[in-house]
């Protein structure tokens, strides 16, 4: 499913074309898929995508609702998008904001809702050492707002209960032994 355009991508499994459905929206109410993997890039463009097909409900409803049936992936940009905004994509300066017309500043970015699907947190992935004294910072203005702040490594998971919006932190660092 490209959130973009909302066609079906790849579709295989059979030569009768009539059992796939036609576009995203009738993906989620027909398949009702039990995975929805959202991959990374540039979490502006991504959060226009998202704006663009109107698929927050769609995806909230999915993973989060009363009758909740997926479990929601989110690799780097589609982390930041569960969160309950996607400032914390403007705090590396990796994406290019300018690449969504009316709003190509990061200040533009920063009162921008995610999904919220983390129970009012939000997330920050590719977390190193090299970013803890940018972290100590920003954390200050987020706690201030009553947001808690989900740091994840490249081996982190954030798990979340969809219905309860909770989260866990799964953590698997590589072993890595020394020479």
């Amino acid at each position: 499913l490209d959130l973009d355009d909302a066609s079906i991508k790849q579709t295989f499994g059979s030569d009768d074309p009539s059992i796939f459905p036609k576009n995203g929206k009738d993906a989620f109410s027909q398949w009702k898929p039990h995975l929805i993997y959202v991959e990374g890039g540039n979490t502006f463009w991504l959060h226009h995508c998202v704006e663009k097909g109107d698929w927050a409900a769609d995806i909230k409803e999915a993973c989060t609702g009363t009758d909740a049936y997926a479990f929601y992936c989110g690799k780097s940009a589609g982390a930041i998008l569960a969160g309950a905004s996607v400032e914390t994509a403007t705090w590396k300066g990796w994406d290019d904001p300018s690449v969504v017309p009316g709003k190509e500043s990061y200040q533009d970015w920063t009162a921008s809702p995610g999904l919220n699907m983390v129970g009012g947190a939000n997330l920050f992935p590719h977390m190193s050492s090299d970013w803890d004294d940018l972290i100590q910072d920003k954390k200050s203005s987020l706690s201030s707002s009553g947001s808690e702040l989900f740091c994840l490594q490249e081996w982190d998971a954030c798990c979340v209960n969809g219905q309860g919006k909770t989260a866990r932190i799964i953590s698997n660092p590589p072993n890595i032994e020394n020479n």
